[in-house]
């Protein structure tokens, strides 16, 4: 019985000690992660080799890039823009004479999810903007990143605001 009521004060002070260490009270602190992967590191060195009239920003926002709508008809909600604004694009290509946006890319690996992955796409799209995908086989050379990025080596054709919303000139 001695044994029991020690090994009781013992885990008691124990988990006195982890509260006051931890606190379940506070958010716990956060810790730095790598900002890119081994394999955007790599793309983002392919990407600015491969498009040198473009200036390219990695890891951005959504909320950097999209706004809610808005309406007479109803009030604007916390929950429009949070639809979107924690997501983040792996790539924008930014035209470097005129600032437009010419696409966002994405590089796809394991985390990615076909089906989410539409979804953006749809509302990126919906937005004006267009979304340039590298996929799982395409390698972080520059030859290889150069052709999945054609499109944007071929046309000058940037995106531009009018009306409120992006639309190819």
């Amino acid at each position: 019985m001695e044994k029991q009521t020690a090994l009781l004060i013992l885990l008691g002070i124990a988990a006195i000690l982890l509260k006051a260490l931890y606190g379940t009270n506070r958010p716990p602190k956060p810790v730095a992660k790598d900002f890119l992967t081994r394999r955007e590191a790599a793309m983002l060195v392919a990407l600015e080799r491969a498009l040198p009239h473009c200036r390219i920003h990695a890891q951005v926002a959504m909320g950097a890039l999209l706004r809610a709508p808005t309406s007479p008809l109803r009030k604007p909600r916390h929950s429009d823009r949070n639809a979107f604004s924690q997501k983040i694009v792996d790539f924008v290509a930014q035209d470097r004479a005129s600032g437009a946006i010419l696409a966002l890319i994405e590089v796809d690996d394991y985390s990615h999810i076909a089906a989410r992955d539409r979804a953006r796409d749809a509302m990126t799209d919906h937005a004006g903007y267009r979304t340039i995908r590298i996929g799982r086989s395409v390698q972080p050379r520059v030859e290889d990143v150069r052709q999945a990025v054609a499109s944007l080596m071929m046309s000058s054709t940037p995106y531009t605001m009018q009306g409120g919303r992006h639309r190819d000139r």
